[in-house]
């Protein structure tokens, strides 16, 4: 089972530093590279508050788009 983690941690590390360096992102890349390290580290914990919490923060994007949409469409009707 060890190995399994050890394998998945350090193709998601791989994976995480590639985008750091592949997408520009703003601030500080040590800060970020430090993050993707420890998310990919504790990726069991990672994964299980995805599972669990991915709905959720889901459906509340989803509702969040269609305020604004909803919002775009009165303020072009008021104009």
């Amino acid at each position: 089972m060890f190995w399994l983690w050890l394998i998945v941690a350090i193709v998601l590390f791989g994976i995480s530093t590639y985008c750091i360096g592949r997408f520009d992102l703003d601030g500080d890349p040590v800060g970020s590279l430090w993050l993707c390290f420890i998310g990919s580290l504790l990726w069991p914990l990672v994964l299980t508050a995805v599972v669990i919490g991915g709905p959720f923060v889901g459906l509340f994007w989803l509702g969040d788009r269609k305020r604004e949409k909803l919002k775009e469409e009165e303020s072009a009707k008021n104009k």
